[in-house]
């Protein structure tokens, strides 16, 4: 428990330092913010993207697969390459010091990832949480799907929660927009010379 609290701790350190050099680098015109809020991105939800991946594909592949360990570093890897990719093709509105999309859009797959790994878990194995909490009490078992269900759910409420301020954000830029183009045309409009 302490270390997830010490990783909910830098991570939140993480992003709110990165956020606050987006914006100065958004203001200077910088492309250096969308590299860094791409490798923030990928260093917070990635992680979660390539662990929980793993975890899919141990379910997956077959028990007696020569090298099954490595097929799953394999994928632990690829899915943090993979999530490094989205995020920075995904990082434009950076630019504009907006919000990357890829962060809702990682968390929802953390969200599918982890539903599906509990899911897999049941079908290949017969665990499930009622067998092992409460029939034939096993905790071990119990305690990964209880917290990939947990993941699932504050993934899934994060993401619910940038799409909102994914929205507010386009909202304030658009009556911003607007507002430049209503003073523009007032200045425009006072500065032609009356007829009498």
């Amino acid at each position: 428990l302490g270390g997830l609290l010490g990783t909910v701790c830098i991570a939140t350190g993480f992003i709110l330092f990165v956020e606050k050099r987006k914006r100065e680098h958004a203001k200077a015109g910088s492309p250096g913010c969308r590299v860094v809020d791409a490798l923030a991105v990928t260093a917070v939800t990635g992680m979660a993207i390539a662990a929980v991946a793993m975890l899919v594909a141990n379910r997956l592949l077959p028990a007696g697969l020569a090298g099954k360990g490595d097929w799953e570093q394999a994928v632990f890897w690829g899915a943090w390459i993979l999530a490094l990719l989205h995020a920075a093709w995904r990082s434009a509105p950076v630019a504009r010091s907006r919000i990357n999309p890829a962060w809702r859009e990682q968390c929802w797959a953390i969200a599918g990832l982890a539903m599906a790994a509990a899911a897999l878990n049941w079908i290949t194995t017969g665990d499930h949480l009622i067998a092992t909490m409460l029939l034939e009490p096993y905790w071990p078992v119990a305690g990964v799907d209880l917290s990939l269900l947990a993941a699932a759910t504050v993934a899934a409420l994060a993401a619910r929660a940038l799409a909102r301020r994914e929205r507010r954000s386009q909202a304030a830029v658009e009556s911003s927009s607007a507002a430049d183009e209503h003073d523009d045309e007032a200045l425009s409009a006072s500065a032609e010379p009356h007829r009498g």
